[in-house]
């Protein structure tokens, strides 16, 4: 202990403070350094939000990984094996919202065109490629899109008979 400190003290403990000593403390007590608790809280913060912080960059790589997976996954049916997807899209229902969401699957696609009404449109809609143009071809699609398809899907075809 310092003597200056050491005077605070004895004149803490006598009662009789003198104004400059009132003040010396009063500015201590707002440059003084954290304590070791106060330090260990923040520090515990700060490794809470690294884990956090690392644990979503985990959740977005896998997600990642799902759509890479799921991109190659409908090139493969599409090209070589059209009976599945032809009974697959049998149970696909509803329309294209144009909200551009399988366009932006892993990367935005450079054709894509959004408009100021939040829609979009394809640039090369008329050639577009077979994957774009057969998007969803089940369930799993809609989980890489996070829910903003308008597409779904019935769990059996139904087939129609001759009205009588």
């Amino acid at each position: 202990m310092c003597l200056t400190e050491s005077r605070q003290w004895s004149a803490t403990l006598s009662g009789s403070r003198a104004p400059s000593a009132a003040r010396a403390t009063a500015g201590q007590s707002r440059l003084m350094k954290p304590t070791p608790a106060r330090r260990a809280a923040q520090r515990r913060s700060f490794e809470e939000r690294l884990t956090a912080k690392r644990a979503r960059a985990v959740e977005d790589a896998k997600f990642r990984a799902r759509q890479a997976q799921g991109k190659l996954r409908r090139f493969v049916r599409i090209r070589f094996r059209r009976e599945e997807v032809v009974e697959a899209l049998a149970l696909r229902r509803g329309d294209c919202n144009r909200c551009g969401a399988c366009c932006e699957i892993l990367f935005k696609c450079p054709f894509l065109k959004k408009h100021r009404d939040g829609t979009t449109s394809c640039g090369i809609y008329e050639d577009r490629p077979s994957q774009c143009r057969l998007f969803p071809l089940d369930r799993r699609d809609l989980a890489e899109v996070r829910g903003t398809c308008s597409f779904y899907f019935i769990e059996k075809p139904i087939k129609l008979e001759k009205a009588s």
